[in-house]
């Protein structure tokens, strides 16, 4: 099977993304991401007309809301366990997919706190759909009451300390396997709200 050849901007979105993980977004110049992405700095300027454009336009391409919630709301079973394994699954696959972003995120924090506010926007999504999902397995008395968005918030922040951990500092925090990872946490965090 043939791969598919990347568009011009998709090629200067891959290339920035990548050298701005490595080095930081202050630290790439548009002249770097043009030769990375084997274009004139002016094709830089005119897709995205500046860094933080080419940035900006990375993070609104790769968000994670469309692809989660499609898959989400395809393959729910109303099983809790099933269920969260697969949320549990496809959160940690679109974070890993998106893991240049986050780290960029984490480096310019305080130089871009819009960056900061446009992923928890995302993630606020998400929050909102597994909210959704706890309250209806309230109402199907599945689960116990219990605070659906508070739930959600902890079931998240449980997924993003593997992904972020393991994103900075590779096996020496959390030294064990994804599925190990996923297969216990699910099992506890769902053994603490059964009915």
């Amino acid at each position: 099977m043939q791969k598919k050849k990347l568009s011009t901007a998709d090629r200067i979105l891959q290339s920035a993304l990548e050298l701005m993980e490595d080095k930081g977004f202050n630290s790439v110049t548009i002249k770097e991401i043009a030769e990375a992405s084997n274009v004139s700095e002016m094709t830089v300027f005119r897709h995205f007309e500046t860094k933080k454009g080419v940035l900006e336009a990375a993070i609104k391409k790769n968000t994670v809301i469309p692809s989660f919630g499609k898959n989400f709301e395809g393959s729910i079973v109303w099983d809790l366990d099933q269920d969260l394994l697969l949320i549990a699954k496809l959160y940690l696959d679109l974070m890993e997919s998106n893991k240049s972003i986050c780290l960029i995120a984490v480096q310019e924090r305080f130089t871009m706190p819009e960056l900061v506010r446009l992923i928890s926007h995302n993630t606020e999504h998400l929050k909102i759909l597994i909210t959704e999902y706890f309250n209806e397995m309230q109402a199907k008395r599945k689960i116990i009451k219990l605070d659906s968005y508070v739930q959600a918030s902890t079931f998240l922040a449980m997924l993003f300390s593997f992904f972020i951990s393991t994103a900075l500092w590779g096996t020496k925090f959390i030294n064990i396997s994804k599925d190990d990872f996923i297969t216990n946490s699910v099992y506890t965090f769902c053994n603490g709200i059964k009915k």
